[in-house]
């Protein structure tokens, strides 16, 4: 177990070097969140909307946002072993499907919660919303959310990994299954935004929690098939 952990560790940084040297999923994803959610801010002011209605849709607004370019951004995120074929090198050394998944699953969390808490600030400010009384929930929800997403795109990715039109595939595939984390998303922000915390007995935690769950077990036991294939 601990031979297991220490190539989990050693994979998770080789994984946070690649995407710290090369910054292309990290510059996409942020470059493509500020550009959205200044333009959002842009048109919700131009077009007159009270304060009430502006803080009514805000959640919504947020996790649009935070899908469309997550997914979007995501197209790159086995770009590196793809082009230098490095899951057979990996495969080939022992290391197992599933350590390979998590290790990016991780990664990529980190990646998806750091641009949750900068759509959180750029949205906000944007819509001259204050989120400072719940910035606790939503940080809360936001690490969710990471890592449900993370957990779906890096299994997605593979799957579409081997195609020119990755790109394109992988918010196609991605998203239909995306709509329960979106309901939960938009639901307990909501809660956050307009009562001041998630209401007690909410379900919509355990929606996320069951999706969260749901795509870690299909891809800590299927990644190693996707990547072989």
């Amino acid at each position: 177990m601990a031979h297991w952990l220490s190539v989990l560790k050693l994979l998770i940084w080789k994984e946070a070097a690649i995407e710290l040297r090369g910054r292309e999923c990290l510059t996409l994803l942020f470059c493509t969140t500020v550009v959205v959610a200044a333009l959002i801010g842009a048109g919700v002011s131009s077009a007159v909307i009270d304060a009430t209605t502006t803080r009514k849709i805000f959640p919504m607004l947020v996790w649009v946002v935070f899908l469309l370019t997550t997914t979007t951004a995501s197209a790159r995120a086995s770009e590196a072993e793809l082009e230098g074929r490095g899951f057979e090198g990996l495969l080939l050394a022992g290391v197992s499907g599933t350590q390979i998944y998590l290790s990016k699953v991780l990664v990529t969390a980190v990646l998806f919660f750091t641009n949750w808490v900068l759509l959180l600030m750029v949205t906000s400010a944007a819509l001259d919303q204050s989120v400072k009384a719940v910035i606790g929930e939503l940080l809360l929800i936001g690490a969710g959310a990471a890592l449900t997403l993370a957990a779906l795109i890096v299994l997605i990715s593979g799957v579409a990994g081997t195609s020119r039109l990755r790109g394109v595939l992988l918010p196609l595939l991605s998203l239909p299954l995306l709509f329960p984390l979106f309901l939960a998303g938009v639901e307990l922000t909501t809660e956050c935004i307009l009562y001041g915390a998630i209401t007690p007995g909410s379900v919509w935690p355990g929606v996320m929690l069951v999706s969260g769950a749901a795509f870690l077990l299909v891809g800590v036991n299927g990644y190693e098939v996707v990547v072989r294939g």
